[in-house]
């Protein structure tokens, strides 16, 4: 099975290191290693995915925002959230998230 390179925005880097554990970030990354297709496709290549916390279900755990086009890879892992901090993204939220995913895109170009 191939891997894909994950790459940890800022945003997310923050606020992963001040919810999640060592233990559960790491577990989310080689998921969206393997996965990277998972979550809900929010359009333009942003997806979501719901990931449980520790001794905890998804429903009560983390949203996380990640953008991957195959044709130009890698996984960005852009941000995330708590579900009791808020349940989904503003309108204004995913149209700026989806222009930051397409400048990374045109940043990397297409695979050869």
């Amino acid at each position: 099975m191939k891997l894909e390179t994950v790459i940890e925005m800022p945003d997310f880097q923050r606020r992963a290191k001040a919810a999640m554990t060592e233990a559960e970030r790491l577990a989310l990354i080689d998921f969206l290693a393997a996965n990277p297709l998972a979550g809900v496709l929010l359009g333009g290549g942003l997806r979501k995915v719901r990931f449980a916390r520790t001794g905890g279900g998804k429903s009560g755990g983390f949203r996380t925002i990640h953008y991957y086009k195959p044709e130009v890879g890698p996984v960005f892992l852009v941000t995330m959230f708590a579900k009791n901090e808020k349940s989904n993204l503003s309108a204004k939220e995913m149209e700026y998230l989806i222009q930051l995913g397409e400048i990374l895109a045109a940043e990397c170009g297409e695979r050869q």
